[in-house]
């Protein structure tokens, strides 16, 4: 999904690429496919079952563990793994760069060009990248603002 896509696109997207594939959409998959096209917070999974058990309240965690991984392993999610934090998922599978606040964890994507392309990295390296993670680290705008005080 690119940068600019809508919450009902990114949904209808995410939706009609399951349906393809011949998966069962429950009631309690398409809550977690709405939240996540409608959370560009790079939730993560207990977030995310906190989240949608209020609506389905006999939701298990391993029902998200399951939609997640069914998510990521069709190419429609892109899971962010970390050392020292929950891992998080983002449905902007395109390749962008991620800023990350060190202070509340908050992710936003940064809309624009990327540094190098695959091309670029190929034709100057030889190295053929297949899949790439660009993140800046800092602060976000509330962060600065409460820190400021």
């Amino acid at each position: 999904m690119n940068l600019s896509a809508t919450p009902e696109e990114i949904e209808r997207k995410l939706i009609k690429s399951l349906r393809e594939k011949g998966y069962k959409l429950t009631s309690q998959r398409l809550e977690i496919i709405g939240l996540l096209a409608r959370d560009m917070t790079h939730p993560g999974a207990t977030d995310l079952f906190r989240r949608v058990r209020k609506r389905v309240p006999r939701i298990s965690m391993s029902t998200v563990y399951y939609t997640l991984d069914m998510l990521k392993k069709e190419g429609l999610l892109r899971e962010l793994e970390f050392y020292d934090r929950d891992n998080r998922y983002d449905v902007t599978v395109a390749d962008h760069i991620n800023l990350i606040c060190r202070k509340c964890g908050k992710i936003a994507d940064l809309p624009g060009e990327l540094p190098f392309s695959t091309e670029a990295v190929l034709k100057k390296t030889g190295f053929q990248p297949v899949a790439m993670r660009y993140e800046y680290y800092g602060y976000c705008k509330e962060c600065r603002r409460k820190r400021a005080r």
